[in-house]
C-alpha cells in the first residue's frame, strides 16, 4: 500500500525559479487551444491525480480557448490576465487575485505582460 502524505508546494516553484522551459513544437497539441502568435511558456507540475497543480509562467500573448476540458482554479502570482468569454465583457484579474474557470469556457485569454499562475484543475470527468 502506498502512503498518503502532504504535498509541499515549494515557495521557490511559486517565485518562478525551477520552471521548465516548455518547446511548443513537441508539446502535445489540445484542440480546444490555439495560440495567437508565438508563445513562451515554462512550467512545473506539483501534482497530478484526481486534481492536478502547476506552476504556469509566460511573455505576453493571447489564447483562444474553444471548450475549456475542465474547472480551473487560478491564483495570479505576477502580471495580469484578462478573460474575454465569446458571450460576455472582458474581466481583467492581477497579481493576488484569484478564480474559477468552469468547464466550457469558450474565448480569449490575453497575458499583456510577463505571467505566472498557480492552477489546480479538475481531472475528473462527470
Amino acid at each position: 500500500m502506498t502512503k498518503k502524505h502532504p504535498i509541499l508546494i515549494e515557495p521557490r516553484y511559486l517565485e518562478g525559479n525551477g520552471l521548465t522551459p516548455v518547446d511548443l513544437a513537441t508539446a502535445p497539441k489540445d484542440p480546444n487551444i490555439t495560440t495567437e502568435g508565438p508563445i513562451k511558456f515554462s512550467t512545473h507540475m506539483i501534482f497530478s491525480g484526481k486534481i492536478s497543480s502547476y506552476v504556469f509562467e509566460t511573455e505576453p500573448g493571447r489564447v483562444r480557448i474553444d471548450g475549456l476540458p475542465y474547472d480551473e482554479y487560478i491564483n495570479i502570482l505576477e502580471g495580469r490576465l484578462i478573460l474575454t468569454p465569446d458571450d460576455g465583457e472582458a474581466m481583467e484579474f492581477k497579481t493576488g487575485d484569484s478564480f474559477i474557470i468552469p468547464e466550457g469556457y469558450k474565448g480569449y485569454w490575453e497575458m499583456p505582460e510577463k505571467y505566472r499562475e498557480f492552477v489546480i484543475i479538475n481531472t475528473v470527468s462527470e
